[in-house]
């Protein structure tokens, strides 16, 4: 083995040795290959396991608004421009210092809230058990008080994008919608010979239309302190939290405002039953006067004799049947973090555009006291 060792030798080798020579650099190469897939492995699965981290970060709606945050506070209040020689020419000061972010209900997800978290409690009205995920769309439903009396929340996406025809044009698109409500059918009985009287079509219906929907708002100024008051972001989680419901509650304004804007007639059974509504599809909702509204012994709420909850969106006291009216709400809400100073304190604004749809308005009455 003194050759494979590396020292001069003054005769040539046999075939024996040279074959271990050859035996030799074949295991070299086998040895080297097997470190260069281990090398490529290893890169692969830390690829691998950083695009989960990706993945997983983008599904977590509170990575969204954190990084929304994280990204305003690094956005500079001036323009700097620079002649050739790169000295400086002049400095701009910008209006706004400000990030953006386009989110979707459908993809968004609501940070599941324990009731005990260490020293600190916190609390939802959602109500999640630990573990389980809730879609934003979800939480709409579940927060929604004219969706538990069964009103319908429609989640309304924007159109497509413009198409260039091969001649050039542009195809504009459109997105349609609506809401119905399909009334039965009028029969009556007809002599022999005589002719049917004729009757419309009991379908009422209501146009949804996206450019038109009306903004709702909501702007909380976040300072310093209020960011190192929570942890881990625990800030982010609340605020998406708090956005759930406070959508919720806009629908449900924006459609109780609709009704008491129809002036209802006040309720009565006889007036629910020429409608051909079952007693069962009636709700009521008993705003912050509480007319009319009083606690039967089982301990229910009733207003008129309706089953009823409390509503904090209207003075008055909606009976109808709620199953007959909509709201629509745009699919994305828009969130704007401005930076309003060099001092870290925030300004986050939601904009949400949304719709109350009430093609038979004459389903509602209001409850005197």
């Amino acid at each position: 083995m003194d050759f494979l060792k590396g020292k001069i030798m003054h005769s040539v080798p046999t075939s024996a040795e040279q074959k271990r020579y050859e035996q030799f650099l074949d295991q070299e190469a086998r040895q080297e290959a097997a470190r260069r897939l281990a090398a490529e492995h290893e890169q692969h699965t830390a690829q691998r396991d950083a695009h989960t981290e990706r993945r997983s970060a983008d599904r977590q709606p509170r990575n969204a608004v954190r990084a929304l945050l994280d990204d305003a506070k690094r956005q500079s209040g001036e323009r700097a421009f620079y002649n050739q020689d790169g000295t400086l020419r002049h400095v701009v000061k910008e209006p706004a210092a400000a990030s953006v972010a386009s989110l979707n209900l459908r993809e968004l997800t609501v940070p599941a809230f324990l009731d005990g978290q260490g020293m600190h409690r916190s609390r939802s009205p959602l109500g999640e058990s630990a573990g389980k995920v809730t879609t934003f769309s979800s939480a709409l439903l579940l927060a929604s008080r004219a969706h538990q009396a069964g009103a319908h929340i429609i989640l309304v996406d924007e159109a497509p994008d413009a198409i260039q025809q091969p001649n050039g044009e542009i195809a504009w698109k459109r997105r349609n919608a609506r809401f119905d409500v399909i009334e039965a059918a009028t029969f009556a009985m007809v002599a022999d010979g005589a002719n049917v009287a004729d009757s419309a079509l009991p379908v009422y219906r209501a146009m949804i239309d996206v450019d038109t929907m009306p903004s709702y708002g909501f702007r909380v100024p976040l300072s310093r302190a209020d960011q190192k008051a929570y942890e881990g972001g625990q800030l982010e989680d609340a605020t998406l939290v708090s956005i759930a419901l406070g959508i919720a509650r806009a629908a449900d304004a924006a459609l109780l405002s609709a009704i008491a804007a129809s002036t209802p007639a006040t309720f009565s059974l006889g007036a629910a039953a020429a409608l051909g509504i079952e007693f069962a599809e009636l709700r009521a909702l008993v705003g912050t006067t509480g007319t009319g509204a009083a606690v039967g012994q089982d301990g229910t709420l009733r207003a008129a004799g309706v089953l009823a909850e409390l509503t904090a969106d209207t003075s008055a006291t909606i009976v109808g049947a709620f199953n007959r009216a909509a709201v629509a709400v745009h699919a994305d809400i828009r969130l704007v973090a401005e930076r309003v100073n060099l001092h870290g304190e925030l300004v986050l604004t939601c904009w949400i555009n949304l719709q109350p749809l009430l093609p038979l308005p004459g389903a509602f009455w209001s409850v005197g006291a």
